[in-house]
């Protein structure tokens, strides 16, 4: 009976439907749930982009960094900026330098401190420490190479994600 093929068809149809709809039911359950989420997720992306300066005032933080450790007896002798290294999610930029800075081991040790307690986000990685070999004043230099990496916005950096709000609010 071509009407009986038909009515399968249709009635397959049907049933194909009704379970789209209720896939689509449970995704609008969600819906608001995920929303939020987002909400929420822009608004600790908007947080952890108050730390990350520009890319042109980074390099200026990595100078000051430089001057700190002068400033507070360290000897710079090695300060080679490495290349800047874009992250695959365009949210920010490295800027890494070499540095290689000769003096007391607790002057070393404030000047990680130092850096520590900078509002922006700075890396210090790749430590390595050694006798310095000059002794002054009963004390015992050490010469120490690390890696300082600043982290910031990348400096073409489109305009920011929109942010969905849940509704009210």
């Amino acid at each position: 009976d071509p009407q009986s093929q038909e009515i399968q068809t249709l009635t397959a149809a049907v049933s194909k439907l009704d379970t789209e709809i209720s896939a689509n039911k449970e995704k609008v359950k969600n819906l608001e749930t995920l929303k939020k989420l987002t909400g929420e997720l822009g608004l600790q992306l908007a947080k952890v982009q108050e730390h990350l300066p520009p890319e042109s005032e980074a390099a200026t933080i990595l100078k000051q960094l430089s001057d700190l450790g002068t400033r507070i007896g360290l000897t710079l002798k090695i300060w080679r900026p490495g290349p800047r290294q874009e992250d695959s999610s365009k949210l920010f930029v490295k800027l890494p330098a070499d540095v290689e800075m000769i003096g007391g081991y607790h002057t070393l040790a404030l000047f990680f401190d130092r850096i520590s307690k900078m509002p922006r986000i700075i890396n210090v990685s790749k430590i390595k420490m050694g006798k310095g070999g000059a002794v002054e004043k009963d004390r015992v230099s050490v010469q120490a190479t690390f890696q300082l990496t600043a982290f910031a916005s990348p400096s073409a950096q489109a305009a920011p994600p929109v942010v969905a709000k849940p509704p009210g609010k």
